[in-house]
Formats: structure tokens, C-alpha cells, sequence
């Protein structure tokens, strides 16, 4: 297994020894260990720390940047598609059915615009 995939953890245990004073010395032992989990339960480890990002940001921040980020990535992504379809009634590249056909189920996903209960 990957050495950046394991937790970094030590474990030890202390003996406290007299000593001919009143003083007490304690003597720390390295104890082998590894931490290992089902799969049942790493997924909820995930669930749980999914939205954490930055402990001292606000739960309502977090959520704002985190649609911020994904509506820059869909006008990105957008602006290729709109690209590509200008190239492609330009002549400039070939048509894919393929992503036509994509292109297509995903503006049949989309609300009616005309229907304002759906807008």
C-alpha cells in the first residue's frame, strides 16, 4: 500500500520506574499498530467529511464557494461546447453524432422555460 495512503499515527505506552530518589522516571515503548476499517465504514467516514473544507469557514460560505466554483466549471464548459458548435456548423470539424445526441438528452433535462411553476 502507498506510503501517502496510510494515517499518520504512532502509538507508545509508558512505564513509570522508581527510581532511588523520590523522583519517578517514565519510559515510553514504541507499540506496533496499523488502524484498518470495512468498507462500510470508510464511505461513512467519507460522508461525514465531505463538507468539511476549512473548520473556521462558516457551513453557508463553504456552500456559496463551492457553487461559485461549479458554476464557473459549467460556464466553462459552456463556452467549449458553444465552440465546438460553432466549428462545426463553420465546417471546420466534422459532426459527432455522439455528442449531439448528448447535447441533446441534456437540454431535454432542462425546465420548461415557458411554464413559469417550473421556472
Amino acid at each position: 500500500q502507498p506510503k501517502d495512503l496510510e494515517l499518520p499515527m504512532e502509538a507508545y505506552y509508558s512505564v513509570q520506574e522508581e527510581t532511588a530518589d523520590q523522583v519517578f522516571k517514565r519510559t515510553f515503548f514504541h507499540v506496533r499498530s496499523t488502524v484498518g476499517a470495512f468498507e462500510a465504514e470508510e464511505v461513512g467516514v467519507e460522508h461525514l467529511l465531505r463538507d468539511i473544507k476549512n473548520a473556521s469557514a462558516s457551513t453557508l460560505a463553504v456552500r456559496v464557494g463551492d457553487k461559485i466554483s461549479a458554476l464557473k466549471g459549467l460556464s466553462m464548459r459552456l463556452k467549449e461546447i458553444s465552440e465546438y458548435l460553432k466549428q462545426v456548423g463553420a465546417g471546420k470539424l466534422p459532426m459527432n453524432k455522439d455528442i449531439l445526441y448528448q447535447l441533446q438528452e441534456t437540454f431535454n433535462l432542462l425546465p420548461d422555460q415557458d411554464n413559469d411553476d417550473l421556472v
